[in-house]
């Protein structure tokens, strides 16, 4: 059903949007009140690191099986607002949690949560909104993560400071209360639902999950503890068990992740573009403020203020680039979006090795346009060449792609600029530059990968 007035269209929007926006905030606004949270519980950071970690790692593992619980059930309306509804009552119990054990386990509550409603944004607005509005909405969804990811570091220095860590969660629950009316109030119901009943893949599941699980918590351990033979083999684990799911969902009769979705290889090769444009941007956020407080001996106010020009350029961005997607088309603004990684990880380099503070600002712009002018069009690029039945699973995939890449581009440019510069204690002005380094190869294989999904519409 398509929603034929604009103000219900533009409701629909910023209630999908929403929910991005409280996951992205929800990961960016955390980690400032980790001191603070380690502090008042009395426990070690690599203890409370795992109030980060297990929430991305229960958001990454469950976000395409709640995407296919959507496709194959039809009920993406009641999975949205469940996803809030639970989202928020996690949020309270995240606040008033009595001890780091259940702020941990509260935490992977809340990204399971977190996944029902991300795992279902994309899907609302592709199937509620006509043609000329769904890349304003994937744009809209991209501006809102990117306001999440500048502001909410900010944000959670103060709330931290001046009232406490437990309202760093406690912000949640007035923004899930509105989605969750705005969501009941336009969200239309199924007109049909799905009649055909297959047995659910649960071994597919499983296995997704696991794979996910092992690879992510082993590059988190693994940056934040040691590359020891443990977790090297607990990353290794993670083909041998994408094997075993990839052989699985070949051969079920209803696959978690669709057939036609993985045999398609423009929805392919645009998640692999996706992913390594991904590792570009959140490995250089990760890195180069050690270069700002390190090399070049800057407060950490400062360097905070600074870092916040990579996304409140995107956030610019991503609504002019979503709308672009109708007449530019999605696969020409993703090639420019790879082209710009390019160019800012080249320029980010110089920067670094002549201590330039022009060339600085202007990397950090093209960095942020690089993600600005990729998210949007990428959203709509996947779901434009998934069938209506694959909607939730394609927005999944998405969602997934990124959360992998963030890990992935954390822990490569670390052990990068660690290689380099010789120390695990500390990064040096070539090592930095060397992971800047790293990051043009990466844009340049978005740029390839991108130019291999041949798209068949919005070209």
């Amino acid at each position: 059903m398509i929603l034929e007035k604009k103000s219900l269209q533009l409701i629909l929007m910023v209630v999908a949007a929403a929910a991005v926006f409280m996951d992205y905030l929800d990961t960016s606004i955390v980690s400032i009140a980790l001191p603070a949270i380690t502090a008042d519980f009395g426990t070690g950071s690599a203890v409370s690191a795992w109030v980060m970690t297990g929430y991305l790692l229960a958001l990454a593992s469950m976000l395409l099986v709640f995407g296919k619980l959507a496709d194959r059930t039809g009920r993406y309306r009641e999975i949205f607002i469940t996803g809030f509804v639970l989202f928020t009552v996690a949020s309270f119990l995240c606040g008033i949690s009595s001890s780091i054990l259940m702020l941990i386990l509260c935490r992977v509550f809340q990204g399971a949560s977190a996944a029902m409603m991300v795992g279902t944004a994309t899907m609302l607005v592709m199937l509620h909104l006509p043609e000329n509005r769904k890349g304003t909405a994937a744009g809209l969804l991209a501006t809102l993560g990117g306001a999440a990811l500048a502001f909410g570091p900010g944000l959670g220095g103060v709330i931290a400071e001046y009232l406490s860590w437990h309202w760093v969660f406690f912000i949640n629950i007035p923004v899930g209360i509105i989605g969750i009316i705005g969501a009941l109030a336009v969200i239309p119901k199924a007109e049909k639902l799905p009649t055909e009943k297959k047995p659910f893949d649960y071994l597919g599941a499983f296995l997704l999950a696991a794979t996910l699980l092992v690879f992510l918590a082993g590059l988190e351990i693994g940056n934040s503890e040691g590359w020891s033979i443990p977790v090297l083999l607990l990353i290794l684990a993670a083909p041998v068990l994408g094997f075993l799911f990839l052989r699985r969902e070949m051969k079920h009769e209803d696959p978690v992740l669709p057939a036609n979705i993985l045999k398609n290889k423009i929805v392919i090769w645009a998640a692999v573009s996706c992913l390594f444009i991904t590792i570009v941007y959140l490995g250089s956020i990760y890195l180069l403020p050690f270069y700002l407080t390190g090399p070049l001996g800057m407060g950490s106010a400062l360097a905070g203020i600074i870092m916040l020009i990579p996304p409140v350029t995107m956030m610019i961005m991503g609504v002019p680039a979503g709308n672009l997607t109708n007449t530019v088309g999605c696969k020409k603004l993703c090639n420019i979006s790879a082209v710009v990684g390019t160019v800012a990880s080249v320029v980010l380099a110089a920067a670094v090795l002549m201590q330039n503070w022009v060339l600085l600002f202007a990397g950090l712009l093209l960095l942020g346009a690089t993600l600005g002018v990729n998210e949007g069009p990428t959203i709509r690029r996947i779901t434009i060449h998934c069938t209506e039945d694959t909607q939730g699973s394609a927005g999944s995939l998405t969602y997934t792609v990124m959360n992998v890449g963030s890990v992935v581009g954390i822990a490569a440019y670390s052990v990068i600029a660690s290689a380099a510069s010789g120390s695990t204690e500390f990064f040096t002005i070539s090592g930095i530059a060397a992971a800047c380094i790293f990051g043009a190869v990466c844009a340049v294989i978005s740029y390839i990968t991108s130019r291999l999904a041949k798209d068949t519409c919005l070209a």
